[in-house]
């Protein structure tokens, strides 16, 4: 009895080692901290409960990180936060994965009531249309520095129209990753705005671009062009990257005037005719890729299906030696050959079009003809599961002089060939580069995995390479 009651009389430090709540006594920007480092607005959110010390301290965070969150709750939690004197540097907002209903559709029963078809539907659910606008002004209305959305999800109604200009005037970096939202024509400028990402929205950039005078990066990714033109012209633009990839896209004009640009991402695809108009003399790292739908220049049986600049610096990644620009043709042999109008001025005048910066035109006068210049050629065979052999008079040996015929590659010193086999000509044209090319020091052909070889093909690769002694000859299998 005693001891019962010697327990209910003792202090919390003597029961459990409570004590006082020593953390709630700290300085207020002591306990911010403490929040901070819980990296989730949510969880700071759910200290209020802990006392009335920390009660709405969360609203006070420099940054608000909201993960997970419903919409309905999220837009409660933002409307709750008001003015609070303390600048609010990073608004970060995902919204969770979209539910899914199931639907049952019962069939009639059966003979006796033994039993009843049913049937199951998938249907996503879409989220209303107003309620991304609402979340949208609701943080504009915190004025953040750096604000990341992303609600990758459907919507009831396709392209809900949003006016971004009016709510992050002091946004400094725009991240949004949000399908089926549009951009009108901004009533005003984003007068500090620096980065801007854009992915899965309508945006029209010739218009949205010229309001921001102090961009730096513009990346546009996985987003509907309006009027399938890439328009930029900015004169802070240091780095721009646009991936027009959605499925039946063309982009149909590409006009870039950006004088302090830097670094040049493009990758989009074309379905007709198609202009390239790009100023940007200070560029230095260029990746831009172009595929055409339909075949519509080539050469004889070659058609071109795409176009590829790379740079790549020099020495293996080291840095030592200036960039080198690379320039890749993806050609596909037709069926037949095809009859080109002006075929060899049409295919040169297509390449010509995604020359800019310090790419140089190619001199074209067949397939086989390279510039002087290339010092290294890199060649991969496309290799398919069916494919018949050449059958007489092959288009694919056309000219019949082809292998006397002299090409000029008196700078060239390494040559790569990737899926060589050694047929439908193949160590013919290893001849024909042995041959034109003085400075060539090492050949290197990659063979197919698990392509067999005899003796006879061992034979024909050494007598190539032994009538060479001064070039380096390699022959390895993938991964060796």
């Amino acid at each position: 009895m005693d001891e019962d009651r010697a327990r209910r009389h003792c202090t919390p430090s003597e029961v459990g080692g409570g004590g006082a709540d020593l953390i709630s006594a700290l300085p207020t920007d002591l306990l911010l901290q403490v929040l901070v480092r819980l990296g989730c607005t949510r969880a700071a959110a759910r200290t209020s409960i802990l006392s009335r010390r920390w009660r709405g301290l969360w609203t006070r965070l420099p940054g608000l990180t909201f993960r997970d969150v419903a919409p309905g709750p999220l837009l409660a939690a933002l409307s709750s936060l008001g003015p609070s004197g303390v600048p609010l540097s990073l608004l970060d907002i995902h919204i969770p994965e979209a539910q899914v209903k199931v639907h049952v559709d019962r069939g009639p029963t059966w003979a006796g009531g033994r039993a009843r078809r049913q049937s199951y539907r998938l249907q996503p659910y879409l989220h209303p249309s107003n309620q991304v606008s609402m979340l949208l002004r609701a943080a504009g209305r915190l004025s953040p520095a750096a604000f990341r959305f992303s609600h990758p999800h459907e919507l009831e109604n396709s392209y809900v129209d949003v006016d971004l200009s009016s709510c992050f005037r002091r946004a400094t970096s725009i991240e949004l990753d949000a399908r089926f939202i549009c951009f009108p024509n901004p009533q005003s400028e984003f007068p500090t705005l620096e980065s801007l990402s854009i992915s899965g929205c309508l945006v029209h950039l010739a218009v949205v671009v010229p309001l921001c005078p102090r961009l730096r990066v513009l990346r546009v990714h996985r987003a509907y062009l309006q009027g399938e033109v890439i328009t930029v012209r900015s004169a802070s633009l240091q780095e721009f990257s646009v991936e027009n990839d959605i499925a039946g896209a063309s982009t149909r004009r590409v006009d870039v005037e950006a004088p302090t640009l830097k670094q040049l991402t493009v990758f989009f695809r074309n379905s007709g005719d198609l202009s390239v108009s790009v100023l940007a003399p200070n560029v230095e790292n260029v990746s831009w890729r172009c595929f055409y739908s339909s075949v519509r220049v080539g050469l004889g049986l070659w058609g071109l299906s795409g176009v590829r600049l790379q740079t790549k610096e020099g020495n293996n990644g080291q840095g030592v030696l200036p960039p080198v620009h690379i320039l890749c043709l993806h050609m596909i042999a037709m069926q037949y050959q095809r009859d080109y109008r002006d075929a060899e001025l049409a295919f040169a005048a297509e390449i010509e079009k995604h020359m800019f910066a310090n790419f140089s035109g190619l001199e074209l006068l067949g397939m086989h003809r390279f510039r002087t210049a290339t010092r290294s050629l890199k060649v991969i065979l496309q290799r398919f599961e069916r494919k018949d052999g050449c059958p007489p008079d092959c288009p694919c040996d056309e000219p019949k002089n082809w292998r006397t015929q002299t090409i000029s590659l008196t700078n060239l010193e390494k040559l790569d060939i990737i899926q060589f086999k050694g047929v439908d000509h193949e160590f013919d044209f290893l001849k024909l580069i042995f041959r034109c090319a003085p400075m060539l020091n090492k050949v290197t052909v990659e063979l197919p995995k698990g392509f067999p070889t005899n003796d006879d093909w061992w034979t024909k690769i050494h007598n190539i390479f032994m009538a060479y002694p001064s070039v380096e000859g390699n022959v390895r299998t993938p991964g060796n």
